[in-house]
């Protein structure tokens, strides 16, 4: 199969993923990569452009070595590439570009699951100054002119923070929110998401600190820039890529590395579940179909098992 072959065959199955399978655009990227990754290194190790039909058990066994002993990839990220490798063979059987599928009876790398990342206590509070001082700073600058860039867009960036700390909203989630999809009220609030992972509605209440958060972000928002409820600077919409910078932004603002929107919903699951919140009421709230994802959360992360090992040391 030409190049050209290979990448019309890849075109089919990133529209089987986008349409029959309803995959987001950042998983269908990722399997994107993996299969042309895959597709260079079988080029290179066989003399032969990469065809369905013609890939065997073994091409995989080798790569999945080759991923891990040369490229010395994560055990989690050669996982990563044999599922995109196994959703591909799957649908090229079915579609009847291939006659078998290679990677039947081909394991995923053993590896242990440590919980997944989130910030502590500590480091959230660090994140949540680091917002709260650009708005001491942006008042300053303005002068009393609320509608000054230095007083609104700092209080824009501190709900941002508040309302994914205290909702574990995902990325495409908190992006597409409307101002019809927050209610705010003296002693109560909600967020409604429309179109959560799945393409599944859900609400969650807003606490007392995302209800002033927003309240005050609401405030100075900008009319007359559509209904999105985070705006950009430039007009319009706040995007998920600019969700994404000004998350990281703030944080290394607090000096904190490896930050981004999923870090803070795991943070928010955490705190739910060391606050003794059962996980049935952990996963509705997080939008989780079943509760064994939210199992998860109670598994211990490298930080907690750093600080149970620190426990039992011996002080010099």
């Amino acid at each position: 199969m030409a190049e050209n072959d290979f990448e019309r065959v890849l075109s089919r199955f990133q529209e089987y993923l986008r349409v029959a399978l309803d995959r987001a655009d950042l998983t269908v990227r990722g399997y994107t990569a993996a299969l042309r990754d895959f597709a260079a290194w079988f080029a290179q190790s066989n003399g032969e452009p990469l065809s369905p039909q013609t890939i065997t058990p073994g091409d995989v066994q080798q790569y999945r070595q080759h991923l891990l002993a040369v490229r010395r990839l994560a055990p989690a990220t050669v996982n990563r590439h044999l599922a995109a490798l196994r959703a591909f063979a799957r649908w090229a059987r079915d579609a009847g570009l291939a006659g078998h599928n290679p990677l039947d009876g081909v394991r995923a790398v053993a590896m242990e699951q440590p919980g997944p990342r989130w910030l502590s206590r500590q480091e959230q509070q660090k994140l949540l100054r680091a917002a709260e001082k650009e708005i001491t700073l942006g008042a300053y600058r303005a002068r009393g002119d609320k509608a000054h860039p230095g007083y609104v867009w700092p209080r824009r960036d501190l709900a941002l923070i508040v309302l994914l700390l205290n909702t574990g909203l995902r990325l495409a989630e908190v992006a597409a929110l409307t101002l019809a999809d927050v209610e705010i009220n003296e002693r109560s609030g909600r967020v409604i998401v429309r179109q959560g992972k799945g393409r599944k509605w859900r609400e969650g209440p807003l606490n007392a600190n995302a209800r002033r958060a927003l309240r005050e972000w609401l405030e100075v928002r900008p009319k007359d820039q559509g209904d999105a409820l985070f705006l950009s600077q430039k007009g319009g919409a706040l995007s998920e890529r600019g969700v994404s910078a000004r998350v990281a932004a703030l944080a290394k603002a607090a000096g904190l590395d490896d930050v981004s929107v999923h870090v803070l919903r795991h943070s928010f699951a955490k705190n739910l579940v060391d606050a003794g919140v059962g996980l049935e009421k952990v996963a509705s709230l997080l939008g989780h179909s079943s509760v064994a994802v939210t199992q998860r959360y109670i598994t211990p992360s490298q930080a907690d098992l750093q600080a149970a090992t620190e426990a039992v040391a011996w002080e010099e």
